[in-house]
């Protein structure tokens, strides 16, 4: 059910064109955790892809809230490793507003995690209002990512939006040649160097939560014989890498813990 935000953040307050509404579906009470915007292209390289991957799930485990764009790519990853600790801002209304290729992970995000956007129902995205919605990701970010991005791309609007409210940007570093944009921001002293999650716990002063304790509470979960799909909105990535290890089995739609394997 999409209900009316009772005040706008004060992050989104003072920016250009602040917005008047937000519509939400979802947890809004994510919006009062740390959070880092993570965003970039929607053709990542291998490397990227692992990154974020990375990046998201180990800073949702310590309880930061990923921010992103709902699209393809970057956003989608970002999105699915931080569940259900993630907050997708659609570029239309929330019943048209996202790429029909994401649907399961937009469902999947308002069911357990939060949709946020500007525009009253009925209203499709259009080619402006992709970047126009790049302004409330970064604005309602403590910290804001890009992962990959070309010199030209929306996702370079998205750190120019940042630099310009003041948040700290971060970039990984790229093989020269690719990722033009990111190195660019790096060359110049825009963006500092992001060398893995460590480096946004520390801008945030927050303690990375003990790898350990996450994959007891997978395993402890699972015990239970959970349903695949319950199993899955609550640890997202980290199931499949148990299910590949063979620590668990997925046995008639349920998950099950290997015998003798209790803990890691």
């Amino acid at each position: 059910m999409v209900r009316t935000l009772a005040s706008i953040p004060q992050a989104c307050q003072t920016i250009a064109s602040a917005p008047t509404a937000l519509y939400y579906e979802g947890d809004r009470t994510l919006l009062e955790a740390p959070k880092v915007a993570i965003v970039g292209t929607r053709r990542p390289s291998g490397y990227t892809k692992a990154l974020t991957a990375r990046i998201a799930r180990e800073l949702s485990q310590s309880g930061v809230v990923i921010i992103s764009g709902g699209a393809m790519g970057v956003d989608a990853i970002a999105h699915e490793h931080s569940l259900p600790g993630t907050i997708a801002v659609l570029a239309g209304s929330l019943d048209v507003g996202f790429v029909r290729t994401n649907r399961k992970l937009i469902d999947r995000i308002r069911q357990k995690g939060l949709l946020l956007s500007e525009y009253a129902a009925n209203t499709p995205p259009k080619a402006w209002s992709f970047v126009h919605r790049n302004r409330l990701v970064t604005a309602l970010a403590d910290v804001v990512v890009v992962m990959e991005a070309d010199e030209k791309s929306g996702s370079m609007s998205s750190a120019r939006f940042a630099l310009q409210q003041g948040r700290a940007l971060y970039v990984p570093p790229h093989r020269i040649g690719e990722s033009a944009g990111t190195n660019g921001l790096l060359e110049r002293g825009e963006a500092q160097a992001l060398w893995g999650a460590q480096t946004l716990l520390d801008k945030l002063a927050i303690a990375p939560t003990d790898g350990h304790q996450e994959r007891d509470a997978l395993l402890d979960f699972c015990a239970s014989r959970p349903t695949y799909e319950a199993a899955l909105a609550r640890f997202g990535a980290a199931l499949m890498e148990y299910e590949l290890a063979g620590r668990i089995a997925v046995i008639q739609g349920c998950v099950e813990v290997r015998r003798g394997d209790t803990g890691p």
